[in-house]
């Protein structure tokens, strides 16, 4: 195996006191030889040298490196490079020896990998095997956030083999995806490296890619080896033999043979689900149609898109709400939660999730609370149309609730087809019109005759008009309506037609 003089001299230093030019970190040498004067140097070669004699000339071929021995080359010149100078008089055998063990070393490495490779052995394996060249710790990470193999890295209890998937490491993933040397990264070619942030260490890395996009990560942070270009062509070296493993597909994801992430899947992906069937499928995990579900439908931002957080996402949902499961659909979380299995109270599943959302910068729609199994795909439905309606309606928030949006939905619905003023009461949008040409007070008095359930007293109150005032207003009122106001369906319609009226005059002013 070729190696670079960088690497070797990392190597040589380690046995012996050493002195070097500029290196360079191509892997081009082999075969170490002694220098004779009268021998044509070779390219791609390593020439220890050790006569008195030696006089380097820029004749010489660039991909060499020179080892110079001797106390009388103590304060040889390192004007070119690609020289090492060892200025103690060592028995030029011992330093022959030591590199024909470093290329030993990488050799044996080398063939170490391409067996196991033929084997057909894990990712880990690959990992261990590197143990001897590179005692760091390593990991292999999808851009994902999925954990797919680490040796020695300190990961904690992460549940799913997912970094974000508890309490304790989501903060990690959340300073990642606001990090600009983390996004930068995604984009990077060979070996780089990431400096890290305050709640991240330090790591070289090489993107592993599948049609020119960064799918997977390879790295390996603070230890023995140098964190800078001296292991950077060893890195990706390893990266192809594991790229070759993935593409083989030894590879872990996230787990989706879980029957409930097969089961939801199922729901919101087939628009004819047999639900019987699935009534049967959640019976046998444990979920029964005697319990009671809730539907939250969280949506991810830009910056989770293009960090790829959302299997991060999934597994913290999972792992933080007990008797729950999250699916990913349609590049969003869709999180189901059994309420009578789950030992959070919802006051604590409400906190916990809100407080996840706010501080993540998402945004998330709640469905109602339903009994049952046959309405999982229509809770999914209620909990988008409070995500959609609440961010028209109140878009500095970032929770919404279907019950706090209904209304709003219901004018939506009744308006696809026909405009406001032709759904609405007509005596009414008479009244309205014949109140902004003479001021007479009539339409608002209505309304609000009716959303004090019709009390004369709760009526005058809030007009700030003496009684009498309010009686001869509603006898106008009643004659112009041509009604006694008794209808309670007509009730309904007038107040729901005031409602029609202030969406469309909102629509008008935004337009």
């Amino acid at each position: 195996m070729k190696l670079s003089s960088k690497l070797i001299c990392y190597h040589l230093q380690k046995s012996f006191p050493i002195h070097t030019s500029r290196l360079d970190t191509e892997p081009v040498l082999s075969c170490p030889a002694c220098y004779e004067k009268a021998t044509p140097l070779q390219d791609g070669r390593v020439y220890l040298v050790s006569g008195p004699d030696f006089r380097l000339t820029f004749r010489h071929p660039k991909n060499i490196l020179f080892l110079i021995v001797g106390a009388s080359y103590h304060d040889y010149e390192l004007s070119q490079p690609n020289l090492c100078v060892i200025p103690q008089d060592i028995p030029v055998n011992m330093i022959l020896n030591k590199l024909q063990e470093i290329f030993l070393i990488y050799d044996q490495w080398n063939q170490s990998l391409i067996d196991s490779r033929l084997r057909n052995a894990s990712i880990m394996e690959l990992m261990e095997l590197t143990d001897c060249i590179i005692p760091n710790p390593m990991m292999l990470i999808g851009m994902d956030f999925t954990i797919i193999a680490s040796k020695k890295w300190e990961l904690g209890d992460l549940s799913n083999s997912v970094l974000g998937s508890s309490e304790n490491s989501w903060a990690l993933v959340d300073s990642l995806k606001q990090d600009l040397n983390y996004e930068e990264a995604f984009f990077k070619t060979g070996y780089f490296y990431y400096p890290g942030n305050d709640l991240t260490v330090p790591a070289l890395c090489v993107n592993i890619s599948n049609n020119d996009k960064a799918v997977y990560r390879l790295m390996f942070s603070e230890g023995e080896a140098p964190l800078d270009d001296t292991f950077g062509f060893i890195l990706e070296y390893l990266a192809q033999m594991v790229s070759h493993a993935l593409s083989t597909g030894i590879m872990h994801n996230r787990d989706k043979s879980f029957p409930l992430h097969q089961i939801f899947i199922s729901i919101m992906t087939d628009p004819g689900a047999d639900y019987v069937k699935i009534s049967q499928q959640l019976s046998n995990v444990g979920w029964l149609s005697s319990h009671m579900y809730q539907c939250i439908l969280i949506q991810t931002g830009l910056i989770d898109q293009k960090n790829l957080t959302l299997n991060a996402i999934c597994n913290y949902l999972e792992n933080t709400i007990p008797a729950s499961c999250a699916t990913e659909y349609k590049g969003n979380a869709v999180l189901f939660i059994n309420l009578d299995l789950c030992t959070m109270t919802v006051r604590e599943i409400s906190d916990k999730i809100e407080g996840f959302i706010k501080s993540s910068m998402l945004n998330a729609g709640y469905s109602r609370k339903m009994l049952g199994h046959f309405n999982f795909h229509r809770q999914y439905t209620q909990a988008s149309v409070a995500l959609q309606v609440g961010k028209r309606k109140n878009p500095a928030e970032s929770i919404h609730h279907f019950n706090s949006i209904a209304l709003p939905y219901i004018l939506e619905q009744a308006t696809r087809k026909l405009p406001a003023y032709m759904i609405c009461h007509e005596k009414l949008l008479s009244l309205k019109y014949k109140d902004e040409a003479g001021q007479s007070h009539l339409y608002d008095t209505l309304r609000c005759f009716l959303e004090h359930n019709q009390n004369i007293a709760h009526t005058a109150n809030a007009l700030f008009i003496h009684r009498t005032t309010l009686l001869y207003r509603l006898d106008k009122i009643r004659a112009f309506l041509d009604s006694d106001l008794t209808d309670r369906d007509e009730i309904l319609y007038l107040l729901l037609s005031f409602h029609l009226m202030d969406m469309e005059s909102e629509n008008q002013a935004e337009k």
